[in-house]
């Protein structure tokens, strides 16, 4: 996959990653900003995010991650936004 294959992702996507993954932070939120995020201010309503969102666990590895007691809260959090906004639409 490209940067060009991964900036025409148009929909929600949350990137997670660990603070001590194989990944390094700086790749990681350079495929954060890929998707559009992090290129400008949100708001103080929201109304300048990006649909990405990036999350990197504390005390988390490439192959622990999935274990973290934050990643629960973390995918559920992000999933009910997304289902919440969809549902405003309608």
């Amino acid at each position: 996959m490209t940067g060009k294959d991964v900036a025409a992702i148009r929909a929600p996507t949350l990137l997670v990653f660990g603070d001590a993954d194989a990944v390094r932070p700086g790749h990681a939120v350079k495929f954060f900003e890929l998707l559009g995020g992090g290129q400008r201010d949100g708001g103080w309503d929201g109304s300048g995010r990006s649909s990405a969102q990036l999350a990197i666990l504390p005390g988390v590895t490439h192959y622990s991650v999935f274990a973290s007691p934050a990643l629960p809260g973390t995918v559920t959090a992000f999933l009910d936004a997304d289902r919440e906004k969809a549902e405003r639409s309608l």
